[in-house]
């Protein structure tokens, strides 16, 4: 009888012993009592060592919801093939057991998020105007636990405040200087005060109104409260130079490169000119006055060069802005557009011919595109006119105003009263023109026309012929019958 393998030894080999149930008989040895093979992981030997699960969740007395509880995890033994096995296979190895089976939890009772009253309205953000806002919030006073309604993610709100017209003192424009018995030197000059009434808004547009709408308010212009109705001025000599007022701030605008990335800040500006009382004294004077200063929220601008078309005199140039205003400045100092020589390559030199805006060069109303063997404009060559003759014209003979001379407009024809047409297929920049679009559809549906016409017209010459046909053998059926029926008469 043979025991079981032994684990496998320090060599790597493991053994198993026979014993005898009887012995040999005479002259007869037993075999040999002890196998021996040689040890092969996961096949004939295996190690063992625990696994330890997650824990569980945490479980309650019998009919309870919430409280204390208790955690608990489980241990495994594994075999190193990964398969589970009977713990005493680890228990015979005396693995170590380092872990804790069992802890105490705790299961929260479910509480609902409990908030305060909203507050009451806040006082209006603005005294008057549409931009106006009034505010109300509310507080958590206790947290949800468990599975309670949790808090809303809203702690505020907010409705527009009722809308009031706004009104404001505003000065209105100076007066011209006013020089007593004299006809020039230190003066006075006046404005008044005024009652304005807006919406509110940066855009809106402000009325003037009573006085006494604005009788309640402070008398403050622009957070300035002392009021300046009157102040000296100076009427200039014949010959003497002045500065007239600053012009009103312009719009923010930034200064910037749009299409690098490049921003230096928003400014604002204003001018005022030189005046003179001689205008050849004019050279004499400084230069104009200018005024900046900062201002948010500038927007961005490009700025290019546009031309206007040449026709046979020279082209406009000027700068425009990005959002289609014409301005003085603003545009790149170099490589502006040239002059017209060099706008169509080879010039339009030919006469009656200009240079379009797509380069090419076209010919005048009146005349038509005669192109060399390169595709190159060869010279502008007149269009016969087709008059029309008006009712006080009693010839008949009608012929082309310029065939008697080329060169001279139909108006100028002795005896020739009506209307021309200049019949130039190809516009300016060189494509067709609609009305021969509205020529080619009328042909086409001529056309059409035309054929089916033709086709209803011989469809009814085949039903009457063959009409005709059938009233033919219809008689010769019924010129027998009648015959016979005399002859039995």
């Amino acid at each position: 009888m043979a025991s079981a393998f032994q684990p496998c030894s320090y060599n790597n080999s493991r053994a198993r012993t026979a014993y005898a149930i009887r012995a040999p008989g005479a002259g007869r040895d037993c075999p040999d009592t002890t196998k021996k093979e040689p040890c092969s992981l996961n096949l004939n030997c295996f190690h063992y060592f625990y696994n330890i699960t997650d824990w569980s969740t945490c479980q309650l007395s019998a009919r309870a919801v919430c409280g204390s509880g208790i955690k608990t995890r489980m241990l495994d033994c594994v075999r190193s093939d990964g398969k589970s096995v009977d713990l005493k296979f680890c228990e015979e190895l005396m693995l170590e057991k380092r872990w804790q089976m069992n802890i105490s939890c705790v299961v929260e009772c479910p509480v609902n998020c409990l908030l305060s009253d909203w507050s009451a309205w806040s006082e209006c953000s603005h005294t008057c105007g549409l931009e106006g806002r009034m505010w109300r919030s509310r507080m958590v006073v206790q947290g949800s636990q468990g599975d309670g309604r949790p808090c809303p993610a809203q702690m505020e709100q907010w409705k527009p405040c009722p809308v009031r017209p706004c009104y404001r003192w505003q000065y209105s424009p100076w007066s011209e200087c006013r020089v007593e018995e004299v006809v020039c030197g230190v003066g006075q000059r006046f404005r008044n005060l005024s009652c304005f009434v807006s919406d509110g808004s940066r855009e809106g547009e402000e009325s003037l109104v009573e006085e006494d709408l604005c009788s309640g308010l402070e008398q403050v212009v622009d957070q300035d409260n002392v009021i300046v109705l009157k102040e000296d001025c100076v009427l200039p000599c014949p010959g003497e130079c002045y500065l007239i007022e600053w012009s009103d701030w312009s719009p923010c605008l930034s200064v910037c490169a749009k299409g690098e990335a490049v921003d230096f800040g928003s400014v604002q500006v204003r001018s005022r000119a030189v005046m003179a009382q001689e205008p050849e004294n004019l050279q004499l004077c400084p230069d104009a006055d200018w005024e900046s200063r900062t201002c948010t929220d500038g927007e961005c601008f490009e700025y290019q060069w546009v031309s206007s078309l040449w026709a046979g005199s020279p082209r406009v140039t000027w700068c425009q802005r990005s959002d289609g205003l014409n301005v003085t400045g603003g545009c790149p100092p170099i490589n502006p557009p040239g002059d017209d020589s060099v706008f169509c390559d080879p010039p339009c030199q030919m006469p009656m011919s200009f240079c379009t805006e797509a380069g090419v060069c076209m010919c005048e109303d009146g005349f038509t595109e005669v192109l060399s063997s390169g595709g190159q404009l060869d010279q502008c060559a007149p269009i016969p006119v087709l008059e029309i003759p008006t009712a006080g014209d009693k010839k008949t003979d009608v012929k082309t105003s310029r065939a008697v001379n080329p060169t001279l407009p139909a108006t100028t024809q002795p005896g020739r009263s009506g209307r021309t047409w200049y019949l130039q297929p190809f516009g300016p920049d060189g494509k067709l023109k609609m009305w021969v679009y509205g020529v080619a559809a009328g042909a086409l549906v001529l056309l059409v026309f035309i054929v089916s016409m033709i086709f209803l017209a011989c469809s009814s010459d085949c039903v009457i012929q063959r009409h005709l046909q059938a009233t033919e053998s219809d008689a010769n059926v019924k010129l027998p019958v009648q015959q016979k029926a005399k002859e039995t008469t």
